[in-house]
């Protein structure tokens, strides 16, 4: 027997057991099964990391949002049997189950994701009309697993400041090393992609990079000590312009100048990033067909000729609409109806898809989701006893960002991004509510008298920079 276990009252780390004897078990099962140490190292690694995200889900949700870029790479999909998306959301649920059995306390959801209740049950009934039953009972079951889960986790998983920060650092390193990854096509002739192929997921996780590092990198501090994050803002700039995507490209555009009116001296960064734009894009290497395809924008006199290239998409689902007011054609029936399945898969604007498939009752249900989000979101704007402002602004920035890529791209499903904007929103509420109801809490979190408790002070700081 150990000396360590011989005495009485020996604490031990349940933490460290769980991040070692798994790993040690994988390598010896590996190693007896003869493979090559490169796959024992690779089984330890695995375990390790899996064991980590199971002790802190929030890095298993930063995962699961990005994974979607990554996992059609066939170096990564390789690496296991089933699909990166559906292995990463069970290992959420795993740690979410987890921290429920050491007693974590969720945050409340709002009131107003009961829309999803009614939401839910008209999709459900539409498939008594859908001329594809089987198709849309799959987009149905995806819309309450996979998409779900972005919808309902964060307030399971983001539960503390401390979680709020980590979750943001391990979204911030996976979609860095997403848009790093996308700038080895620097100098060739196709736009810049994603690991997955995919040139508008690398748009929205360029344009979510850059403004988690533009709120919270630059507010509060000094100019002489911004300038040091300039090389980080380069590389999802450079991956944005890169890729072509428009209406990612629009909305930071929107929200970097609406940034102004929180933190008005930001105006001296964003004059010297244009000045450093101008010089370093001509050099950067960039495919003639992104900066081609942006140019596009210029020419555009309102937005309806933004999205132009989608013209046909948008207007027959608007035909559609016309014609099924009330029940729409229900789930999936948009593609059934076109003339061309393989291109008319779905309108890229969710809320049209929405009012085409399911007619203008779950129109107005998904418009009161969204519409309560941004109201809680100038609320928190506007709430001067806030104890996270700049997270508040984050979140608002955030979730105006996936507004507007919401009606130009992707279908109620493919982009987890925009519904995990919706949940942050509340969730950065529960928090801030959690936190101001409880004195106690609160003046020692933010004095950080108690060791783990204290708020990142990137999330208190208000003063204007």
């Amino acid at each position: 027997m150990s000396s360590a276990s011989a005495v009485p009252g020996t604490p031990h780390r349940v933490s460290s057991v769980w991040l070692f004897l798994p790993a040690v078990a994988a390598g010896f099962a590996v190693f007896s099964l003869g493979r090559s140490p490169a796959m024992l190292l690779a089984g330890v690694a695995g375990v390790t990391g899996i064991v980590l995200l199971l002790r802190y889900p929030e890095f298993a949700l930063a995962l699961y949002i990005v994974i979607g870029d990554i996992k059609g790479d066939n170096r990564i999909s390789s690496l296991v049997p089933v699909d990166l998306t559906l292995a990463v959301g069970a290992v959420l649920l795993a740690g979410i189950f987890l921290s429920l059995l050491r007693r974590m306390r969720p945050l409340p959801l709002p009131r107003v994701f009961l829309v999803f209740v009614p939401l839910v049950a008209w999709m459900l009934a539409s498939l008594s009309y859908t001329p594809v039953a089987e198709a849309g009972a799959e987009k149905l079951g995806r819309f309450l697993t996979v998409t779900g889960i972005v919808i309902v986790a964060p307030f399971f998983v983001l539960t503390t400041p401390r979680a709020m920060k980590r979750f943001f650092a391990g979204f911030a390193a996976g979609a860095f090393a997403i848009c790093a990854y996308s700038l080895t096509g620097l100098g060739g002739d196709e736009r810049l992609a994603s690991p997955s192929d995919n040139t508008i997921g690398l748009g929205h996780v360029a344009c979510s990079l850059f403004l988690v590092l533009w709120f919270l990198l630059l507010p509060g501090r000094p100019f002489h000590r911004r300038w040091l994050a300039y090389p980080l803002l380069a590389v999802p700039a450079l991956a944005l312009i890169g890729s072509g995507s428009r209406g990612p490209v629009i909305a930071l555009l929107i929200l970097v100048l609406l940034s102004l009116y929180l933190h008005r001296r930001l105006i001296a960064d964003i004059a010297v990033l244009a000045l450093l734009g101008l010089f370093a894009i001509p050099l950067a290497g960039l495919p003639q067909a992104s900066l081609d395809y942006l140019g596009s924008v210029l020419g555009c006199h309102n937005f309806a000729d933004v999205v132009a290239s989608r013209a046909d998409l948008v207007s027959f689902a608007w035909d559609l609409l016309k014609q099924h007011p009330l029940l729409g054609v229900g789930l999936e029936g948009y593609r059934f109806h076109s003339l061309n399945a393989g291109v008319y898969k779905w309108p890229h604007n969710i809320f049209l898809e929405v009012a085409c498939e399911l007619g203008l009752p779950a129109f107005v249900l998904l418009a009161v989701i969204f519409g309560g989000a941004l109201r809680a979101a100038l609320l928190q704007l506007r709430d001067r006893s806030n104890p996270f402002p700049v997270l508040s602004q984050l979140a608002a920035a955030l979730l105006l960002a996936g507004v507007i890529n919401a009606t130009n791209t992707g279908d109620i499903n493919s982009d987890r991004l925009t519904w995990l904007f919706v949940a942050l929103v509340f969730v950065v509420r529960g928090l801030a509510d959690r936190y101001s109801s409880s004195p106690s809490l609160s003046a020692a979190s933010l004095a950080g008298s108690r060791p783990g408790t204290a708020l990142p002070t990137s999330f208190v700081s208000a003063e204007p920079v």
